[in-house]
C-alpha cells in the first residue's frame, strides 16, 4: 500500500509548525484520558488496596483512540500494520499505556515509528521510537516530534504537527 501524505480534503501537508521547548515540556506533562467502560467493566477494574501502609499498584490505563476527522479507531493486526477502521470494540483497537509506550491489547506489540513517518507495531523494546505522549488531542512521538496522523483511506503515519483534525484523537 502506497502511503500518501496528502489529505483527501485537498489540504497539503505543508502546514507544519516547529515545536518549541515549551510544547515538548507540555507534551511530557500531558495526561491522556482512560478508555471508556467498554475497555473494562466496573467489576474487573482494579481496586485500591492498602497493605502495611503502602498503596497497591494499579493496572495500566487502556485506551481506544478515535480519529476526530474520520470517526474511525486506531487499529492493528498480528502482522504489525497500523491503520484505522470503524470502531468495533475489539482488542486490536485497544491500547494499554505503560509509561510512554502504547501496547496493542490483542498483539502485545508496541506502537512504533521511524524518521520517514511510517507507523507500525513491533515487539516492545523500550526504544525512543516507541515513546508517545499526549499533547491536547494529539499523540506525539518523542523521538521524531511528529504527530500520529491519518487520512480518509484509513492509513496511519506520523507527520509534522499541524493541529488538523486528522491528527486529533479522542479517547
Amino acid at each position: 500500500m502506497m502511503r500518501t501524505r496528502e489529505r483527501p480534503d485537498g489540504k497539503a501537508a505543508s502546514g507544519r509548525r516547529t515545536l518549541r521547548g515549551g510544547l515538548v515540556l507540555a507534551a511530557v506533562a500531558a495526561i491522556l484520558l482512560p478508555a471508556t467502560a467498554h475497555a473494562a467493566s466496573a467489576e474487573s477494574r482494579p481496586t485500591e488496596t492498602r497493605q502495611a501502609g503502602t498503596r497497591a499498584a494499579q493496572a495500566d490505563p487502556v485506551w481506544r483512540f478515535v480519529n476526530v476527522a474520520t470517526g474511525r479507531c486506531l487499529d492493528s493486526n498480528a502482522a504489525g500494520e497500523v491503520y484505522t477502521l470503524g470502531c468495533n470494540g475489539g482488542g486490536y483497537q485497544l491500547w494499554r499505556q505503560s509509561g510512554n509506550q502504547l501496547i496493542n491489547l490483542a498483539t502485545g506489540r508496541c506502537l512504533d515509528s521511524n524518521a520517514a513517518g511510517d507507523v507500525y507495531t513491533l515487539g516492545c523494546n523500550g526504544g525512543g521510537y516507541q515513546r508517545w505522549v499526549g499533547v491536547g488531542y494529539q499523540v506525539l512521538s518523542t523521538a521524531t516530534l511528529r504527530c500520529l496522523d491519518s487520512n480518509a483511506a484509513g492509513e496511519v503515519y506520523s507527520l509534522g504537527c499541524n493541529s488538523g483534525d486528522y491528527q486529533k484523537w479522542r479517547t
